[in-house]
């Protein structure tokens, strides 16, 4: 037992590695990018070890750093892709990207209630007044699969 600890004393290099591949695994089971970044910052701090003899409480502030920064970049660029989709609001909402569309009624809306058609398919909708077939009209609100229409000119 204490040779195999003096072997990990005397290598810290592959206990990095060997973490980095572990963390890299685990991100392969889908933990979304989140120990992808800890798995990288421990190849790097393994990299590092393996050139530079250093201390293991110096290695594992290496690889806290490291992982936070990477992290922290990670999430920049989160942020940076997703800016113009920010503020929508439709996370497992995707009815509510039909808001704005321009449509037609397909089924008369009658007593506040009928159909318009979207893309290649029909969807139940509500308005304040009684529309013909062919009336072009836009979504405004969308709840549930009930959208909510207003008549366009």
């Amino acid at each position: 037992m204490t040779e195999f600890l003096s072997v990990i004393h005397s290598n810290p290099h592959w206990i990095f590695i060997a973490l980095g591949g572990i963390l890299l695994i685990i991100e392969l089971l889908g933990t979304a990018g989140y120990s992808l970044w800890s798995g990288i910052s421990a190849f790097i701090v393994g990299v590092i070890a393996w050139i530079i003899p250093l201390s293991w409480p110096i290695l594992w502030l290496l690889f806290a750093i490291f992982t936070l920064a990477t992290a922290y970049i990670w999430w920049l660029w989160l942020k940076k892709q997703g800016s113009d989709k920010a503020g929508k609001g439709t996370l497992n909402q995707p009815q509510k990207e039909l808001i704005g569309i321009k449509t037609v009624v397909v089924e008369p809306i009658k007593n506040g209630y009928g159909r318009v058609k979207i893309k290649d398919g029909t969807w139940s909708a509500n308005c304040d007044e009684d529309l013909a077939i062919g009336q072009q009209v836009e979504v405004i609100a969308a709840d549930g699969l009930m959208l909510t229409v207003i008549k366009t000119n």
